[in-house]
């Protein structure tokens, strides 16, 4: 009895035995085939929009009419925007446009209408020269003034002897002068100051993110920051910000980085920027990494691309690509090191593990992509090798 259960403790070691010498046979011979592939060495980072931007504030407290919407590209001097003062009627403009209509539609061809009309023109020219020999205090200002009155006298006695619809025309005329003068007083139109996007997105960013200081920009600090981007509407309050010219051919990404995320970025070297919710991929060329606080950096991309919603948008999810390595693709478990030379087993008809030794071009951490460091009987495209390069060591 002793005897049987000797013998069936022995087998039961000898299964176990076998078992795990199989599995570990199996594992050592797990291999894979070397094919020709890419890894692809990108990032997800948080990145914030810095444009080179014009802020125009509000003359006083009023409303706005906006001649060009938000988005569109200006050239120098473009109206872009009007703003009227809180107290404005409105009115006004409609009673201008109404006279200005009438003015349109009147006969001139009736006598002494060319006659009054030299008369206004040799008028409007000496109220000119008189402002100016008053700033002057030119002793011949009170002569200016005494043919000004003259002229005036001879006008009204044309339109007292004329007809009566050259006297209409006069008090159309003076309508339109003091709507017009009224409107001067409450409107103001804004002209562009420079060419580029007209944007009226303000998300109190505009202090911070700027050309002239993005090399000092701190990782918290723009962490902290609110981005809450609204345009604005109808209602401006004077001396604030209401509408901004931003340069639609240049414009930087300021990222926040960790320290391998850092390694990664090399100044000068050029990567692609793919945007949340945006299909495109952009250029970009790495201008400077450094320093941001105690653990995270920050990195200047200057952005070759345009990106449509850049001139209203301030923060932003991004991918970086950094580069693409294309080549001899591997496991990385593959790998091994033997001999202080990197490189891997392979296989080749049931035969004992040749070692080939490779440089190693880039990593995502599970894949490699290899070079043979020798070109004639080195690694090659197909071959088969080892997917645990360690299990071989020993062999």
């Amino acid at each position: 009895m002793k005897r049987l259960a000797k013998i069936i403790v022995i087998l039961l070691v000898i299964v176990y035995i076998s078992k795990v010498g199989i599995t570990t046979f199996a594992n050592k011979n797990k291999t894979t085939v070397v094919t020709y592939g890419s890894i692809l060495i990108a990032f997800n980072a948080q990145g914030y929009v810095i444009k080179n931007e014009i802020m125009i504030n509000a003359p006083f407290d009023g409303k706005i009419k906006k001649l060009v919407p938000s988005g569109e590209k200006v050239p120098k001097g473009t109206p872009i925007v009007q703003v009227y003062s809180a107290d404005f009627d409105e009115e006004k403009l409609h009673q201008l446009d109404e006279v200005n209509r009438e003015l349109k539609n009147q006969d001139t061809n009736i006598p002494f209408y060319s006659d009054v009309q030299k008369l206004d023109d040799i008028i409007k020219k000496e109220e000119q020269n008189y402002q100016n020999a008053i700033q002057q205090n030119s002793p011949g200002a009170d002569k200016i003034q005494k043919r000004i009155e003259d002229l005036k006298a001879k006008k009204e006695e044309i339109l007292s002897k004329g007809p009566i619809m050259l006297q209409r025309i006069e008090n159309l005329k003076e309508q339109k002068e003091y709507l017009e003068k009224y409107v001067e007083k409450n409107v103001i139109t804004v002209n562009s100051p420079e060419s580029g996007i007209v944007s009226y997105y303000f998300d109190g960013s505009e202090s911070i993110l700027h050309e002239k200081d993005m090399f000092n920009l701190n990782p918290t600090q723009l962490e902290n920051l609110n981005f809450q981007s609204k345009e604005i509407s109808t209602e401006v309050k004077g001396d604030y910000p209401f509408v901004k010219i931003v340069d639609n051919l240049e414009w930087y990404l300021a990222l926040v980085l960790n320290e391998k995320q850092q390694d990664l970025l090399k100044e000068d070297s050029n990567v692609k920027i793919l945007i949340d919710n945006y299909g495109g991929e952009l250029r970009g060329k790495v201008i400077k990494t450094y320093k941001g606080d105690d653990k995270l950096y920050i990195g200047i991309i200057e952005m070759i691309d345009e990106y449509p919603n850049f001139y209203k948008t301030s923060k932003i999810n991004v991918k970086v690509k950094v580069k693409e390595y294309n080549g001899l693709k591997i496991p990385l478990s593959s790998i091994v090191q033997k001999e202080g030379k990197e490189g891997v087993f392979v296989i080749k008809n049931g035969k004992v593990p040749t070692f080939k030794e490779v440089v190693i071009k880039a990593t995502d951490g599970k894949y490699a992509i290899v070079e043979s460091v020798d070109k004639t009987s080195g690694l090659k495209v197909y071959d088969e090798i080892a997917v645990n390069g360690e299990d071989y060591l020993s062999k």
